[in-house]
């Protein structure tokens, strides 16, 4: 396994390194404000079709979970994260200039727009994990869990300040009203693309003065099928596809929630930026409270309860017919997908070996981008029916409900251990229908000798 032999840092250095930390926190949440949450928009204002839309979400978040795959294979090679961080991040930030120049000269397609995001979430996926295992090893155990909760109120304060920006450009630069399918126009969005490109290159330049420290590998080939033969491989595998399972049903529905405020509903940008933001602000909010609930109930038991709160989330969209009630369908929203992420990853940090969970989150994250984009194009040809979007969003929570039994019937009951561990969380991307993504923070430590269950496994 690849190693470097970086120098320790001193306290001054890896003081300032945390610091810029939270500024390139605050760069890339408006990035994310500003681009990628309107991505979605954008696709209605070219004319994307149901099919096109699902495409547009899903085939970004399939192949986009090759970037976590990706950014193992660059650390094993090069033996270092910060030239992957720097390099995917730099790409990312070359992509929404792109996108920029294509709204504004008219030049955006559906197609386009796709294939941009594509590359972007590839990168994006890449530098995120190469970062999370640059800075799990550099910020001190002691302090992680107040350092990244602290973190991330500067990332989810900056989010909801991009998507108000993003709103206000849109509003008074777009020449047509938000749901006019093949509207002309594009500079509102060339405009907010221009800025989050100008976000990205600012965290870039903050990652690039920033200290890496030493990096102790990423495990082989050999130890991940060792890994898989153990009891904690092979229930880590059943609550992937499970998840998987559940992603499928959550996709039929929650790619075109964002389509129906904008062209059924009629909302202007300003109230489609309301309703986005709600999800992020009400997330923020209860995740300290779902974070309690894992040290009162368990993980296994929050987790099931955020897992019936998402097979909820699409029942009031049935009967959505204004802002007042997207409002509401968003704050179920936000606080549901809280808890059944927290639930999830702690779950998964109890599941992994330390040595094997960039391992176990990159198959997580290759399963559900897989099932999301299967979920989509299936609530696609749904809406093609006489189901109508309503009637889909009712399916949706009809086949919610039949996975979350599932769930409970089939998910490890073992998770004693996990009780008040916390796994320190990062921004991830934002998604429709679910908000802003979180993903796990890992130390890449691996120096120390396996379990035994895990030695007993290479024997066989």
């Amino acid at each position: 396994m690849s190693t470097t032999r970086q120098p320790e840092l001193s306290d001054a250095t890896l003081e300032r390194a945390m610091v810029l930390s939270k500024l390139d926190a605050l760069a890339f949440a408006l990035m994310v404000g500003l681009g990628e949450a309107y991505f979605l928009a954008d696709g209605v204002r070219l004319g994307a079709s149901p099919m096109q839309i699902a495409l547009l979400v899903g085939l970004p978040l399939a192949i986009g979970a090759l970037g976590p795959i990706l950014s193992l294979r660059l650390m094993w090679r090069f033996g270092r994260r910060k030239p992957v961080v720097l390099g995917a991040a730099s790409v990312q930030a070359s992509l929404l200039f792109l996108l920029a120049w294509l709204s504004t000269s008219g030049r955006a397609t559906t197609q386009l727009l796709t294939l941009v995001t594509i590359a972007y979430q590839v990168c994006g996926q890449c530098s995120g994990t190469a970062w999370s295992s640059w800075y799990g090893d550099l910020v001190p155990g002691a302090s992680r869990g107040r350092y990244f909760a602290s973190r991330n109120r500067v990332a989810y304060a900056g989010t909801l300040v991009g998507l108000v920006l993003g709103g206000l450009l849109l509003s008074q630069f777009e020449q047509s009203r938000a749901g006019v399918a093949g509207a002309i126009g594009g500079t509102g969005f060339g405009l907010a693309y221009l800025a989050a490109g100008v976000c990205r290159v600012a965290s870039t330049a903050l990652l690039a003065v920033s200290a890496e420290g030493r990096f102790l590998g990423v495990p082989n080939r050999a130890h991940v099928g060792r890994f898989l033969r153990t009891e904690r491989g092979s229930n880590a595998w059943r609550l992937i596809l499970l998840v998987g399972l559940l992603q499928v049903t959550v996709f039929v529905s929650s790619p075109y929630f964002n389509p129906f405020m904008l062209e059924e509903l009629e909302f202007t940008y300003i109230e489609y930026m309301l309703a986005s933001a709600v999800v992020v602000a009400v997330k923020t909010l209860v995740l300290p409270l779902w974070g309690r609930s894992i040290d009162t109930n368990g993980v296994r038991r929050t987790l099931v309860v955020g897992g019936v709160l998402v097979a909820l989330i699409p029942l009031p969209w049935v009967f959505a017919n204004g802002l007042v009630v997207v409002l509401f369908c968003q704050t179920l929203s936000g606080a549901a997908w809280a808890g059944f992420e927290v639930g999830h990853f702690s779950m998964l940090l109890e599941l992994g070996y330390r040595r094997m969970r960039p391992t176990v989150f990159a198959a997580q994250s290759l399963v559900s981008g897989s099932a999301q984009l299967l979920g989509g194009l299936l609530g696609s040809l749904l809406l093609t029916t006489q189901l109508g979007a309503r009637g889909v969003f009712a399916l949706s929570s009809g086949l919610r409900v039949v996975v979350v039994v599932l769930l409970v019937r089939f998910l490890v009951r073992r998770t004693d251990e996990v009780r008040r561990k916390r796994l320190p969380v990062r921004l991830g991307s934002f998604r429709p229908g679910t908000g802003v993504s979180q993903r796990p923070i890992e130390e890449s430590q691996v120096a120390a000798a396996p379990p035994p269950d895990l030695v007993a496994a290479g024997k066989e």
